[in-house]
């Protein structure tokens, strides 16, 4: 699964982060996934995880103030798509990554070109028998 959050707070370098491995942790410390240095962050501020068939669920920090879509978050909360996490004085849009094709033109043009020889060696071919 792929997740998506966007940083709509401020004009950041990093506007969005792609995670796709859990768990994922945001905050000051250089042990976390995404560092974040802005006033309020505490140093382990929260962590994003999977919980299996339930989705994404976020954790705070003991004391760590974490808000979602305005309202106080208790200890973890499942994610819906399109939340609002704020913390500190940090805001991220939280959004289920679309799935994206992967690109296969250089398979498809060797199958092609493989096509392309049989049937032009399957013409010489028939011209010599003739």
């Amino acid at each position: 699964m792929n997740i998506r959050l966007e940083r709509i707070d401020c004009n950041s370098f990093a506007k969005h982060i792609n995670i796709c491995k859990f768990p994922f942790r945001i905050g000051r410390s250089k042990k976390c996934h995404h560092r974040i240095e802005a006033k309020g962050v505490w140093p382990f501020h929260i962590v994003l995880e999977l919980d299996g068939e339930n989705g994404i669920i976020v954790k705070s920090e003991s004391d760590a103030l974490l808000l979602i879509n305005s309202l106080k978050a208790s200890k973890a909360v499942r994610l819906q798509n399109g939340d609002l996490l704020q913390f500190g004085v940090v805001a991220f849009r939280f959004w289920i990554a679309p799935i994206e094709q992967m690109s296969h033109r250089n398979t498809e043009f060797s199958i092609w070109l493989g096509l392309g020889i049989i049937i032009m060696s399957q013409v010489i071919l028939m011209g010599w028998l003739l």
